[in-house]
């Protein structure tokens, strides 16, 4: 089962704009709602989303759907892209575009994520000498990476002597970067398993337009 990297990219940046759009004394409400019911921060209920969702369900009842269309919306947009199991998502936060940009703009995490695509799981180790990388370089570049969402986790090996070496795959298949009215226009194409393990997709009021087709 994949893991939801996705999830771990779009959570810090959803947190901020999730609070910008509710205002601070329902963005209170809501954070005392998830401490007394789950012991849990807003933004630990962003990426477990099924509780941020029935705490807005609890909190707004009927009105929750609105309240998650406005935020979701004004934080990306999902299209389908023409092969079936890919899916071009628009980054509207600049906040997570910026994000993203750096990481590509860094020589050595550039080198990884430009490596990665379109591969299979690939040993940490094989990133490493593949990127032409220390390392200690490699494994802290790899750690930030998937710390980030950029990279994902999924299954591992054994080495000789019975340690476990994980394997990592990257996010994301393509990117597309524009320029418009001086903000990034970012585009970019995940495998839909990526999507099905994402609990803020699938509250995305776009996404069952398509998933099932």
């Amino acid at each position: 089962m994949l893991s939801s990297g996705l999830d771990n990219l779009l959570a810090d940046s959803l947190h901020s704009v999730i609070k910008d759009n509710l205002g601070e004394p329902v963005y209170k409400k809501i954070e005392s709602r998830l401490q007394d019911r789950y012991k849990i921060t807003v933004l630990e209920s962003i990426r477990d989303f099924s509780k941020m969702d029935a705490t807005l369900r609890e909190l707004f009842q009927e009105g929750a759907d609105e309240i998650e269309k406005k935020f979701l919306n004004n934080f990306i947009s999902i299209e389908p892209a023409p092969s079936k199991n890919k899916t071009w998502i628009t980054i509207h936060d600049q906040s997570l575009a910026n994000l993203i940009m750096a990481s590509f703009s860094d020589s050595d995490k550039r080198k990884i994520l430009n490596n990665l695509l379109l591969k299979e799981p690939t040993l940490i180790s094989d990133i490493v000498k593949m990127c032409n990388l220390t390392k200690s370089t490699g494994y802290r570049m790899i750690k930030e990476l998937t710390n980030n969402g950029l990279l994902t986790e999924i299954g591992y090996s054994l080495t000789s002597d019975g340690r476990k070496m994980n394997k990592y795959v990257s996010l994301f298949e393509n990117m597309q970067v524009n320029v418009v009215g001086g903000k990034l226009d970012l585009k970019v194409q995940i495998n839909n398993d990526f999507l099905k393990q994402s609990q803020i997709i699938q509250n995305h009021p776009m996404y069952m337009n398509f998933v099932e087709k």
